[in-house]
């Protein structure tokens, strides 16, 4: 699989939409979950990684669970009860590019059980513009929403150590000066051939300035979101 992923609100969706619009094989689109309020255009990511990700994460707590993030730990003791759904969603999804935000936390179930994952594409989004989205969208405080940007980041990174991976600005996908080279290196990482003149007409389609309803404002950070910000910025 070739899996694109990043915080919650960073942009997933978009990148997910280039590379379906493309013609890149992200599954049966008559499955797809469906668009809302918040994703009118689709999120482009396939269900059947919801019904796996989702009970990892939850647990008993339910939608309170990203008060409460599980460990690693107990994400992999959960993983035990979806072995065989994990191994059989793998093989259906060989070589096809899966995009779902959840991976931040559940990556490790996923490569124990066999999961094949040739590259991970990273979407990368200002932190205090993913708590603002958090905010609006599902009412998150602001710290907290914070505190969840730097847990599944800090968590991605670690999990991806060993897969190959490249990172994606959302800002510079949305600004004109930078929205061509951003999305042809994702092309590229993902080994995805495209000409030139195709990636303008994709961009000039679907990607719009509008899009970004949160934009950048200067915010202090404390020092452990500061400095994994700058890392993910400048690796």
């Amino acid at each position: 699989m070739y899996i694109i992923t990043g915080m919650h609100r960073s942009g997933t969706s978009i990148v997910s939409r280039l590379f379906f619009e493309a013609g890149a094989d992200l599954g049966n689109p008559d499955e797809f979950y469906p668009g809302d309020r918040w994703n009118p255009e689709g999120y482009f990511e396939q269900p059947d990684f919801h019904r796996i990700n989702m009970p990892l994460i939850n647990g008993q707590w339910g939608k309170f669970a990203y008060f409460f993030l599980p460990s690693e730990k107990t994400i992999l003791k959960r993983a035990k009860k979806y072995k065989h759904k994990i191994e059989r969603i793998s093989i259906n999804y060989r070589n096809k590019i899966v995009k779902e935000t959840r991976f931040c936390l559940t990556l490790p179930a996923w490569l124990k059980y066999g999961a094949g994952i040739k590259k991970i594409l990273i979407s990368l989004r200002e932190p205090i513009q993913v708590a603002r989205s958090l905010k609006s969208r599902d009412h998150i405080p602001i710290k907290l929403g914070l505190k969840l940007w730097y847990e599944h980041n800090k968590r991605l990174l670690k999990y991806i150590q060993d897969i190959p991976y490249w990172f994606i600005d959302y800002n510079k996908l949305l600004d004109k000066e930078f929205s061509f080279d951003e999305i042809k290196n994702a092309y590229k990482f993902f080994n995805f051939n495209i000409s030139d003149e195709k990636i303008e007409d994709l961009l000039k389609k679907y990607v719009k300035h509008s899009m970004n309803h949160n934009p950048i404002n200067k915010y202090k950070y404390i020092e452990p979101i500061d400095k994994m910000w700058k890392r993910l910025k400048y690796e």
